[in-house]
């Protein structure tokens, strides 16, 4: 007799990490399938901003749904959520309208999360606050919002549902779904490590696939459309700014300059697409219309180093004749028994990171539903994986004789499980050594991430760990890391050398429309240290696919 599931949930964005968390929780035999990796999507390519925004005040149910998730998120995922500064730099009288005329309607919603109110600041009290403001902008507006590490969201969020009972899988991808009449009853994957093909059946199938939704629904003979929109982003060596900085870009809507972690990140466009999202990429006049927008804001950024670019599909509602400005990013439960009938499949459209968890939870109730179970969500009052206990850093340190900022890196990625990947290198002091000096990463966290996150290769442990993310953008960390993940997955030398070709080849496409100027000369060193150093020049046959 086959083995059968209560709930196959396809897609390890936020979305499908936080229905399959909520299904397991309440009892309900669960796997979550991810055909890349957790957070390699959607979730993964966004700014990590999690508020409801003034942009949406138009939709008072949504900005209240995000500030309520806003405080969830901070006493369920505390060791991954900051606070940003913002000033919002007015440039011309039609931003003065239309700034000063939200402050009010959008300052009782930043009350009720703790946040700041809005306040306006003339452009000196501003520039005192951010010197690298133009002086020419009219006026300023002073608020915070909260950030998060959507990366870290996803995987914690998978961590909790295999730590309730699911299984877990990542580069399982779904070829095809199972369907008997009106009936699906499971879905055929591929092991993209392995090859082996097999079929998963299940109760339900819960589509959490975000831009891919479509793709997946057509297995099952079910056409539905999604609005697709792309979003781009530049990345930027160091904090450029002291303050985050939003203004209006040059065809009306805003950009933003967010210091993240140890870089900034200059965002986004919003440009719909038609085509796969698989081919998405950032373009040369995406970069250019970020960078032109945000120089009327802020002169020097032209002048930053920029290191890299990403880009991501937003899955949006399928509502045409509007513009991206006015369309929701609201989200819609759908029941194909309902509207296709088609039974035992759910899925999403729309949505955005913010509300991924209230989203997880009307499915998970939709699912028990219809599965006759009673069961009380409880994902926003247990904490997330790290957030069970309150952070001693100093005293960590002390304790286990490692220095403060490497300890204080480590807790905002790993949060009150820090101590674990202290004692592992307590236990074995050559683990205390540095992999990756941008980050100030260590082989414990490495070889912890491997041992306990999913993580099989470079592109694993860059999302788990930020390997890579800092201003070489792993010129030099991934030959350390490649030696200590061989150890632990023993790995032969082909996998080693493939997976570092692979790695590099992902890095350079976020790096290949930003080069001009001095950053092609440091390409060439680059290049020069793959091809005469690790002779990665003569191993190129080793990257293609088998």
């Amino acid at each position: 007799m086959k083995e059968e599931y209560d709930v196959i949930v396809i897609g390890g964005g936020s979305s499908g990490a936080g229905t399959a968390r909520d299904c397991a929780m309440r009892g309900l035999k669960t796997i979550l399938l991810e055909r890349n990796d957790f957070g390699s999507g959607t979730s993964g390519a966004c700014a990590g901003m999690i508020s409801g925004g003034v942009k949406y005040l138009n939709e008072p149910e949504m900005v209240a749904m995000c500030t309520k998730e806003v405080v969830y998120l901070q006493n369920i995922a505390k060791h991954i959520v900051f606070r940003l500064p913002i000033i919002t730099a007015i440039v011309n009288e039609i931003d003065l309208k239309a700034r000063t005329s939200s402050k009010t309607d959008y300052s009782k919603y930043t009350a009720e999360r703790g946040a700041s109110p809005i306040m306006l600041l003339s452009t000196e009290e501003a520039r005192k606050i951010e010197p690298k403001l133009s002086d020419k902008i009219l006026l300023a507006a002073y608020l915070d919002e909260m950030f998060i590490d959507p990366f870290r969201l996803c995987i914690i969020n998978a961590l909790s549902a295999k730590n309730h009972g699911a299984d877990v899988r990542n580069y399982t991808e779904v070829i095809d779904v199972i369907r008997e009449g009106n009936q699906v009853k499971g879905v055929k994957v591929k092991d993209k490590k392995t090859g082996k093909v097999e079929e998963i059946y299940g109760k339900f199938v819960a589509n959490c696939a975000g831009p891919w939704v479509s793709r997946i629904s057509k297995m099952a003979g079910i056409d539905q459309p999604l609005r697709l929109n792309k979003g781009s982003h530049v990345v930027f060596d160091r904090r450029v700014t002291g303050t985050a900085v939003v203004c209006r870009a040059l065809d009306g809507r805003s950009a933003y300059l967010f210091p993240h972690f140890s870089s900034t990140i200059l965002g986004t466009t919003a440009w719909d697409i038609f085509g796969d999202p698989d081919d998405v990429e950032t373009s040369y006049d995406d970069v250019e219309y970020l960078i032109s927008s945000m120089e009327v804001a802020v002169p020097s950024i032209r002048d930053a180093r920029v290191v890299r670019t990403y880009c991501g599909v937003r899955p949006m509602l399928p509502e045409w004749w509007i513009s991206e400005d006015d369309a929701t990013r609201n989200f819609k439960l759908i029941d194909h028994e309902e509207r296709d009938g088609v039974k035992g499949y759910v899925s999403f459209e729309g949505g955005k990171l913010v509300i991924y968890r209230i989203m997880a939870e009307k499915m998970t109730d939709l699912i028990c539903q219809k599965l006759g179970i009673e069961a009380e969500c409880r994902t926003h009052i247990e904490p997330l994986p790290g957030s069970e206990s309150d952070m001693d850093i100093e005293l960590w340190a002390e304790e286990y004789t490692m220095p403060t900022h490497t300890v204080g890196r480590i807790a905002t990625r790993h949060g009150s499980n820090t101590p674990e990947i202290l004692k592992l290198a307590q236990e074995n002091p050559e683990y205390k050594s540095t992999v990756c000096r941008c980050e100030s990463l260590t082989e414990a966290e490495i070889r912890y991430s491997l041992r306990t996150e999913f993580a099989t290769n470079l592109s694993d442990l860059r999302r788990r760990v930020r390997l890579g993310m800092g201003p070489c953008q792993s010129t030099f960390c991934n030959y350390k890391a490649l030696t200590i993940m061989a150890d632990e997955l023993n790995l032969t030398p082909e996998q080693v050398h493939r997976d570092a070709i692979g790695f590099a080849q992902e890095r350079w496409k976020g790096k290949c429309v930003i080069l001009r100027g001095d950053q092609v000369s440091e390409e060439e060193i680059n290049q020069a240290i793959y091809a005469s150093i690790a002779n990665y020049d003569n191993l190129l046959d080793l990257w293609k696919e088998d």
